[in-house]
């Protein structure tokens, strides 16, 4: 894959994924529902490859970094809980939402693609969760700037992908 090329079995899964998502987005079959989508697709794809192909950005996944995504659907829950508590305490307690941004350390050595790699695990995975918004993070300072509405530790995933308290 350094090659620049993309092999032709992970084009063909991601336009079959491209157009399972189209079918649920617009719950149907029909005949112009496909044809627009279809069109959709073919554009989406286009962009995709001439930003593969201006991109020169490596990136060195590795599986432990990768499977840290396990943990989302319980960061959802729980960031879901408390999105609401801060409603509901602002509806009918009188207690204003809150607005944090925080800085939190984040190790980065140097700029191996594994680094990169964690830097985008990290602020997609930490994003996924509704209390935390990831902002950034700088590189030189080493540091990862995100928002809240109400605080709370930083997740564990978080952690292991290099934020540190």
């Amino acid at each position: 894959m350094r090659s620049g090329k993309i092999p032709a079995l992970i084009w063909v899964l991601v336009i079959a994924s491209m157009a399972g998502e189209w079918i649920l987005l617009v719950a149907g079959i029909r005949s112009h529902e496909m044809i627009v989508g279809a069109i959709c697709i073919a554009a989406i794809a286009a962009a995709l490859r001439i930003i593969h192909r201006s991109h020169r950005l490596h990136l060195q996944i590795h599986f432990a970094d990768a499977a840290a995504a396990w943990r989302i659907p319980w960061y959802i829950v729980t960031g879901v809980y408390e999105i609401t508590a801060v409603l509901l305490k602002d509806l009918f307690a009188g207690k204003r939402a809150g607005s944090y941004y925080r800085v939190a350390n984040f190790r980065i050595r140097g700029k191996s693609p594994r680094l990169v790699a964690r830097q985008v695990f990290a602020t997609v995975y930490t994003t996924a969760a509704p209390n935390f918004i990831v902002i950034g993070i700088a590189s030189e300072q080493q540091r990862m700037l995100f928002h809240q509405l109400e605080r709370s530790n930083i997740p564990k995933m978080t952690k292991k992908l290099g934020a540190q308290s």
